[in-house]
């Protein structure tokens, strides 16, 4: 029983590992490579249209709308359109009554996906015409730059943009303090790190851009929870990458706590793993086939469990290697799964640096006690298929 505790012990820390030394690569380089400000002077011709997915967001979408009334760009050359998805609400009200149009639909599959599948049918059947297309949810509030931003990465010939998303409300509670951070990892560290070396990033729901070429092409063909990742899969697979754009920024307004919280994140992912089991052997199998790295590592990027999951079996590897620590064999457990730890949080610290005031994100430190534990038995559950 002993030797079984430890292999398993040794493949864990192996694992986690891996993922650390593969998230600090990615820093480092995202650090080391900064985008510049976008081209303020530059004449904009770019037609924008702006897709906003709503299911009973009427008390969001206003802000959402005002936002983006505000966006530094020409306003002939914008269009809004809201997809009143099944609402039982004044979603499609408020739409209109903030100055966007609103397409209704009352019928048909569920979810997201759908939803946008049907608006871009809808549109292109109208002959509504466009450069690139924008996908914006109706809970997130849009930086003044962030057309012009994406106008910029159309220019060098990226067709498929993934913005920054971050959070309005990062200070409000120690949760929101956490997922700040974990914002920062993931953005700016880990996306921006893919972007220093030309590999894909992935679509994150919200914040972003498609080309017309790319509309046109593809459409909208992901239906499943986690549409977003299930699309950057088909777009990986047919060679687009995906291209993280760190001055293109939206800010969603993030739950207070773990009670909120909970169901949004079960729901991610139950999503994500689902696209998980297919996508990244998809991905691997291509990527190998055809020695194209970019594909495998974006099936890396699917494969890899979230930060909080590695900090935490990393707690639980420490835990197995002190009871381990009595067998001469196994003694090396202890220090490794200690260095792994140091590793992980050193990671954290340092996207904690990255935020607006780094002293109120450490000041959600001791939340994290209990977040991980409540992190972990989401993915379980996720896993699981719940």
């Amino acid at each position: 029983m002993t030797y079984v505790f430890g292999v398993f012990c040794v493949v864990l820390l192996g694992v986690i590992s891996f993922f650390s030394v593969y998230q600090w690569g990615h820093a480092i380089l995202a650090i080391l490579h900064r985008s510049g400000p976008p081209d303020y002077r530059k004449l904009r011709t770019t037609r924008f249209l702006v897709l906003i997915p709503a299911h009973n967001e009427e008390d969001g979408l206003p802000d959402t709308l005002l936002s983006l009334s505000s966006v530094q760009y020409p306003k002939e050359l914008v269009q809004i359109v809201v997809i009143a998805d099944r609402c039982a609400d004044d979603t499609a009200k408020v739409a209109r009554t903030g100055g966007a149009r609103c397409l209704e639909r009352n019928e048909g599959p569920g979810g997201k996906g759908a939803a946008m599948s049907w608006a871009m049918q809808v549109l292109r059947k109208e002959g509504v015409s466009f450069d690139a297309l924008v996908i914006v949810d109706a809970d997130c509030l849009a930086d003044s730059h962030l057309l012009e931003a994406f106008d910029d990465a159309l220019a060098k010939g990226h067709e498929v943009q993934q913005g920054y998303n971050y959070l309005s409300n990062p200070w409000e509670t120690p949760f929101t303090r956490v997922i700040a951070v974990t914002s920062v990892l993931r953005n700016f560290l880990f996306y921006g790190g893919k972007e220093a070396i030309g590999c894909s990033a992935m679509l994150s729901g919200t914040g972003m851009c498609l080309s017309q070429s790319v509309v046109d092409q593809h459409g909208w063909s992901a239906f499943s929870v986690a549409e977003d990742w299930e699309f950057s899969v088909s777009l990986q697979l047919n060679d687009v990458v995906i291209h993280f754009n760190p001055l293109a920024r939206v800010f969603a307004r993030e739950s207070k706590g773990l009670k909120q919280a909970s169901r949004q994140r079960l729901r991610w992912a139950t999503g994500k793993y689902a696209v998980m089991t297919n996508g990244a052997r998809r991905l691997l199998l291509e990527g190998v086939t055809k020695g194209k790295v970019n594909l495998i590592d974006g099936a890396v990027t699917l494969a890899a469990p979230n930060y909080s999951s590695q900090a935490s079996m990393t707690l639980f590897a420490i835990v197995c290697s002190v009871f381990l620590a009595q067998e001469p064999a196994w003694s090396f457990l202890l220090p490794w799964s200690l260095g792994v730890l140091a590793s992980l949080a050193g990671y954290f610290l340092l996207g904690a640096m990255y935020t607006q005031s780094p002293l109120k994100t450490l000041a959600g430190i001791p939340y994290i006690a209990v977040f991980l534990p409540w992190r972990l038995s989401i993915e379980i559950l996720g896993f699981l298929g719940f």
